[in-house]
């Protein structure tokens, strides 16, 4: 699993995904009965990949419980608020945000194959996939009957396909190994085959049902904390038009804000 845990960090390394795998907590089930009955391991994880939203200065935004109370706040349109005895009209809007694109990253790590690396340049490809062949078809690596080996030669590397599952973990147990070719040794490095698949590809841009924009706030009496209180103090009020409120956010400065799918 040692071997696995670093394919996964690889894999995870060449999407630039920054995000790490999740924990999965594994309970025995039940037991082989025998190596061919191991199947290949995989994993799939899904990304969520989406700018911020920028709240500008003097902007707040405010997320409901309820769907239809931020609907009807917004067809209002102008509320006026209650600054301290100081009543200003703030303009309520709808949320747009930005392009949003979700997918999922599906890595399996083959049971039956394995990737050579570090081959020697200056060999025909035929020796040097015959050769490889003799070497990883030995048991006392753990090999067995190999059906195929596949040379990339852009990539310097090599795709060695076994006919029995488990025989690749069985290899893998040793990553390094020294071959002679025409009495000159090279030193060559076997690896797991991982095989990447991104699925469920969505791009959108959505518009927040809950959430509600207010702009035009211009008092400049109170403080940041306080404007923030006022405001969510305002649309609690069912007799303002307004509701139960799940999160409020107001600032004198631009910020960035991070808005996560929408469960209720």
């Amino acid at each position: 699993m040692k071997e696995c845990s670093k394919t996964f960090e690889k894999a995870r390394n060449e999407l630039q995904v920054d995000n790490k795998l999740p924990h999965k907590n594994i309970n025995f089930t039940e037991k082989a009965s025998g190596p061919g009955n191991l199947s290949s391991i995989s994993y799939t994880c899904q990304i969520l990949i989406h700018h911020p939203y920028i709240l500008q200065e003097r902007q707040a935004l405010l997320t409901f419980e309820k769907e239809e109370v931020a609907q009807g706040v917004i067809k209002k349109g102008r509320h006026k608020v209650d600054f301290n005895n100081v009543y200003e009209e703030v303009r309520a809007c709808e949320v747009q945000l930005g392009r949003t694109m979700t997918f999922e990253v599906n890595m399996t790590i083959s049971n039956t194959k394995v990737t050579v690396g570090n081959l020697p340049t200056d060999l025909p490809e035929e020796t040097l996939k015959n050769k490889l062949e003799l070497t990883f078809y030995k048991s006392n690596i753990g090999g067995s009957e190999i059906m195929g080996v596949d040379y990339d030669r852009s990539k310097n590397s090599a795709c060695i396909t076994y006919k029995e599952n488990g025989v690749a973990q069985r290899v893998l147990k040793t990553p390094q190994h020294l071959v002679k070719v025409h009495g000159s040794m090279y030193e060559i490095m076997i690896s797991p085959l991982i095989e990447i698949q991104l699925k469920k590809l969505q791009i959108f841009s959505g518009i927040c049902q809950r959430t509600v924009l207010l702009e035009q706030i211009r008092n400049q009496a109170e403080t940041e904390e306080d404007i923030k209180d006022l405001v969510e103090i305002h649309f609690q009020k069912s007799s303002n038009g307004g509701g139960e409120v799940e999160n409020t956010a107001f600032s004198l400065k631009k910020q960035f804000v991070y808005f996560e799918e929408d469960k209720a």
